[in-house]
């Protein structure tokens, strides 16, 4: 016996069945949409089987009727099934839009905000050339008992804000990221020298990833997202030196995760000459995000060795002094210019003691900014308890 069609009475005239949606229009969603959920952006091909489990849903409803959702609508019949009006979801999202009870939160208009961000990212990422991709570099560690973290969404974020290159990570396809987790190391202050001792030889072997890419012509711009003890930072910065175009991304203090540059400030930087000796050993106070009390600096070099500092021109030292990335550019250019006067004014100078109040990102721009074979060593000091000790020695019997 022949089954009988359920009719469907659409505003002015009635149909037998649904009505469906076009090949056309099929492929253009599923195109614009990269494949993706445009709320959480899950990929809907299951990798393990190769089925689809994307759903197609009506940002208007199908239908004019207060039962379908956001049906009451002045959009014509004839334009709900067109690509649209359709919006690309996984299973879950495309139950949670369509509920009673939250039809309140997902109207028409935040459907189609979702839709137009999600589809306008999907184009700018797969037409970007080979050159417009950045490896990802996340060395994270705790300061002082707490525990540092970056989610890849907030990386993925900062990277396309600021310049507009789309971020690799570990987990993606080609498997191209660099991943330095220092949160096993214990207190500096449980044994000083092996502290800085282990967190080199992390960083070290992690980096062979880096060196790699750099010699198989993969690796072509480098994001870094680093939050740990000042040493390392630079430590880090020396290894990484100028191989490749590097972008340093600053953590803002803010109750949410944010590392994207804000705001517009400008604020420059000045060196002051506090002390000339002649003598091997020239100190360096940075004076940024703190300053520093000469008074706990180490007796006997302050007392022979040349002392100059660079701190900002008519601004306190504070730890929001790195908002703009404009206010970052002009401290590593005045740190380019004092480690140029350095081999003028101090040519017999083989050991700059750096004493550091800064901001992470500057931590990694004093590294980068030393010249192997050209700089005199670099040793970093910290503050442990009640006084600054030597942690890291850097460029120190180094060749190209």
């Amino acid at each position: 016996m022949r089954s009988q069609k359920k009719k469907i009475d659409l505003e002015n005239y009635i149909v037998e069945d649904r009505p469906s949606i076009k090949e056309i229009d099929k492929l253009k969603l599923y195109t614009k949409s990269g494949g993706r959920c445009a709320i959480c952006n899950k990929y809907l091909i299951d990798l393990g089987y190769g089925v689809n489990i994307g759903e197609m849903a009506h940002i208007v409803g199908w239908t004019n009727k207060q039962k379908s959702p956001r049906g009451i609508s002045a959009l014509p019949i004839d334009k709900r099934n067109t690509e649209e009006n359709l919006i690309l979801l996984c299973a879950e999202h495309h139950k949670i839009i369509d509920d009673k009870k939250a039809l309140e939160e997902f109207t028409v208009e935040r459907l189609i905000a979702h839709k137009n961000e999600h589809e306008s990212r999907i184009h700018h990422l797969t037409n970007l050339h080979k050159d417009s991709d950045s490896v990802v570099l996340r060395m994270l560690g705790n300061i002082r008992g707490i525990s540092v973290e970056l989610s890849q969404e907030n990386a993925r974020h900062a990277v396309y804000n600021t310049d507009k290159k789309f971020a690799r990570f570990i987990d993606s396809f080609d498997k191209q990221s660099i991943e330095i987790d220092l949160s096993a190391l214990p207190e500096p202050e449980i044994n000083w020298d092996s502290y800085w001792q282990m967190g080199t030889g992390i960083i070290d072997k992690e980096l062979r990833l880096f060196e790699q890419g750099i010699n198989s012509g993969s690796i072509r711009h480098l994001s870094v997202f680093a939050l740990t003890r000042i040493p390392l930072l630079i430590y880090l910065g020396y290894k990484i030196g100028d191989k490749v175009p590097v972008s340093v991304y600053q953590k803002q203090r803010a109750n949410e995760e944010r590392w994207a540059w804000q705001g517009n400030e400008d604020i420059q930087f000045e060196i002051e000459t506090k002390q000339i000796k002649a003598s091997d050993d020239v100190i360096l106070i940075l004076s940024l995000s703190g300053s520093i009390d000469l008074d706990k600096l180490p007796a006997d070099l302050i007392s022979s060795a040349s002392i100059y500092l660079i701190k900002p021109v008519n601004t306190v030292p504070n730890r929001d002094i790195f908002l703009s990335k404009k206010t970052y550019e002009n401290f590593v250019k005045m740190y380019h210019q004092f480690l140029s006067s350095l081999e003028i004014e101090q040519k017999s100078c083989k050991n700059l003691h750096l004493f550091p109040a800064i901001p992470i990102s500057a931590g990694i721009a004093c590294g980068r900014g030393l010249m192997r074979n050209i700089h005199p060593a670099l040793i970093v000091y910290d503050f442990a308890e009640k006084e600054y000790l030597p942690t890291i020695k850097i460029n120190a019997y180094e060749t190209n």
